[in-house]
């Protein structure tokens, strides 16, 4: 047994089903998971009301926080601090992951509050530059090392585009925040912090979720794609927009919103974090390099394969893109 489960008012759990992500418990009815968390109170909190509100609507797998005897989410055991939360496995009506997501974002656009702590709607500008800069201190830090690390040689030839690229994406975002073409579907849902595998899982985590856009979820759905020579014409591509938009709907606002999200280089910041952590750096580097030209033709040709090349609420494009 857990000793954490003596602060909570429940009949302890007896039998350990897992150990990741989570240490995992159940009593045949409900599963409980161990989190370490360095959350505020504050945000526990939060993250039980938007657990509540999917549970309330037949959503059991989201994982909820769980109150302790103290009435409070944040239980502390020595120098660490848990929080207990619980959920059901459900069977979900059989559908495709865009059916899926759809389905998953109309609950949010139903939700009666607004989240303070996880929201993310329009502040993606601000979290760009501060990536921006974030990564600026940090290749600096790494080129005046002595000696330099490997994957230095690499990223410093292709810095000054990532950073180009990163402040193409926040331009680009300043024009489409000026857009007048809002419809019903441009409200804050509740989208995955970088959504890949999480529709196939049995839990949805509560800390995983975002109030923000659906293009959101859209966009980081298309990124490994674009990476692709296939791009948006692969398969897997077209039967997931055309599942998720027989549910849902993106407006010209939020089409432009996706393609400023995948202008801003996720993927690359993504392989530099792997570099500091993993040996072997230059070549995944040079790896993400290489796909890039795949990339770069896949955003020129981004509004044509999803066939709306002739609208014209559509056709802002970046110029160097069209060379």
């Amino acid at each position: 047994m857990h000793p954490i489960f003596l602060h909570y008012p429940i009949n302890t759990p007896g039998k350990q089903v897992d150990e990741k992500p989570f240490s995992t418990y159940t009593d045949d009815q409900f599963y409980y998971f161990v989190v370490p968390v360095t959350l505020s109170e504050e945000d526990a909190w939060e993250k039980y009301v938007i657990a509540s509100y999917f549970h309330e609507q037949g959503m059991r797998h989201v994982v909820c926080p769980l109150l302790n005897v103290h009435n409070q989410f944040i239980t502390s055991l020595g120098k660490e601090k848990y929080m207990v939360c619980y959920a059901k496995i459900q069977s979900v009506e059989r559908m495709s992951k865009g059916q899926y997501l759809a389905f998953f974002h109309h609950f949010g656009y139903q939700f009666p509050y607004q989240p303070q702590m996880t929201n993310n709607y329009g502040r993606w500008k601000e979290l760009w530059i501060s990536k921006i800069e974030q990564y600026e201190g940090l290749f600096q830090s790494y080129y005046q090392q002595r000696p330099v690390p490997p994957f230095m040689r690499t990223l410093a030839d292709i810095f000054p585009y990532i950073i180009g690229l990163s402040e193409n994406a926040v331009q680009y975002l300043n024009i489409v925040e000026k857009d007048q073409y809002f419809n019903q579907y441009d409200q804050a849902v509740f989208a995955f912090g970088r959504l890949h595998n999480q529709l196939e899982n049995k839990f949805i985590w509560i800390h995983d979720l975002i109030y923000d856009h659906a293009a959101r979820d859209l966009a980081e759905f298309l990124r490994p794609y674009m990476l692709k020579e296939g791009g948006l014409k692969e398969p897997a591509v077209q039967g997931f927009l055309t599942d998720y938009l027989s549910s849902s709907s993106l407006s010209p606002f939020g089409w432009k919103l996706c393609y400023a999200r995948l202008i801003f280089p996720i993927h690359i910041y993504d392989k530099i974090d792997q570099c500091i952590r993993e040996d072997g750096g230059e070549q995944i580097l040079l790896d993400v390099v290489e796909q890039q030209s795949n990339y770069e033709k896949n955003l020129r040709n981004f509004f044509f394969d999803i066939g709306i090349e002739q609208r014209e609420e559509f056709s802002i494009q970046l110029d160097w893109l069209m060379r």
